[in-house]
């Protein structure tokens, strides 16, 4: 079975430099799976490294263009398939739970396409009347009065006939990268204050003169990272399968690659 190796957690755990690491040990490319870093000319704003070994899935689309975790697994699949075909290791890495989750747990209407008639109709409609139209038990309280969540239920209710996904399987390890809360701030301070100085705030300014700030692609330019971080531990600490590591161990680095050793051989 096809083997890849996924780096996840909160933002500010060196993901990306250990993926980088892991890249150069056992042949392997990157995929990024972060739902901001697909957007062309948001590369501070989204935190983007750019490693010395091939990263997929950057720069993928126009902070205008739609693109949903759909499109990305669609990629994704892409990008595995042309990497294992020349011998090297596909390693997934980025903060986006559902983009992983999605990949190798694919749900039924990950393939149902967006119906842009349908979505121009119901954009027109308020958030009580989209409500009306979706049964309460399907969708969770914060999407409740989410708008496009709504339209996406919609959306695929409406969808005749459903069709299978085109699924492939995987033999995974995911590693996941963590540590307190007070040195995540910390670390998190510390990243913000250099990518202001490498002008953050210049290219943000940049983005607002050309794109609306409606866009969905622009609601993480004013994202607090410090709230982010702890939506992102929230999500992750509900999966069961990730081999958890403490970034502050000194021995961090070394235990992660005896474990991923010891899956790959």
């Amino acid at each position: 079975m096809n083997k890849i190796l996924v780096i996840c957690g909160p933002t500010a755990t060196g993901k990306t430099a250990l993926a980088a690491q892991f890249a150069r040990v056992f042949n392997g490319e990157l995929i990024s799976a972060d739902s901001r870093q697909v957007y062309r000319g948001m590369d501070l704003a989204s935190g983007k490294d750019r490693p010395d070994v091939p990263i997929w899935l950057y720069d993928v689309v126009a902070p205008d263009e739609e693109f949903s975790v759909s499109h990305w697994v669609r990629l994704a699949r892409t990008a595995i398939a042309d990497i294992i075909k020349r011998g090297k290791l596909p390693i997934i890495v980025g903060g986006t739970g559902l983009y992983i989750n999605a990949l190798l747990h694919p749900f039924e209407t990950i393939d149902i396409p967006p119906n842009k008639a349908l979505r121009k109709k119901l954009y027109k409609l308020s958030v009580s009347d989209l409500q009306k139209m979706v049964t309460r038990g399907d969708i969770n309280d914060s999407d409740w009065n989410n708008p496009r969540r709504l339209i996406r239920k919609i959306e695929i209710k409406k969808f005749q006939p459903r069709r299978p996904a085109d699924l492939q399987a995987f033999d995974y390890l995911i590693i996941g990268l963590s540590a307190s809360l007070s040195v995540l701030d910390t670390r998190i301070d510390e990243r913000l204050k250099k990518r202001l100085r490498q002008g953050m705030k210049e290219e943000i300014m940049s983005l607002l003169k050309t794109y609306k700030k409606e866009l969905p692609s622009m609601t993480a330019i004013g994202l607090n990272e410090h709230a982010y971080a702890r939506r992102q531990l929230t999500w992750f600490k509900k999966q069961t399968d990730i081999h958890w590591f403490d970034i502050r161990s000194e021995t961090c680095a070394d235990d992660i690659e005896l474990l991923v050793r010891k899956w790959y051989t």
